[in-house]
């Protein structure tokens, strides 16, 4: 048994049996397709961060989804930048209380 299919072999059989079919059995065939593409579902765009394997599991993302991910990026971000700032300030504030706690004259620091 031959389980290799040629599709083109394929595409020339269903070619020439459409030929022999009749006009009122075409239109029925033609009504039959429209219906059957008017009843599938339409596709959402969805996110996916790979290169196409295993996107068939994945669900659409609603706009709520979308809102929700901007914020949580918008709020690490902000936390980010408050933790950096934070962590500059103490570091100057060593720095002073280095310069004020030595003996030496604040002469020496200042051009």
């Amino acid at each position: 048994m031959n389980t290799q299919l040629d599709p083109q072999k394929i595409t020339q059989l269903l070619t020439q049996s459409t030929q022999q079919l009749d006009e009122a059995t075409l239109a029925a065939l033609s009504k039959a397709r429209r219906n059957a593409l008017a009843m599938q579902p339409s596709r959402v765009p969805a996110f996916a961060a790979s290169t196409g394997r295993w996107t068939v599991n994945l669900m659409p993302h609603t706009t709520m989804q979308w809102l929700t991910t901007g914020l949580l990026i918008a709020l690490l971000t902000v936390a980010g930048s408050n933790l950096w700032q934070h962590t500059n300030e103490e570091q100057i504030s060593e720095l002073d209380v280095a310069i004020l706690a030595d003996e030496m004259p604040l002469d020496v620091f200042v051009d």
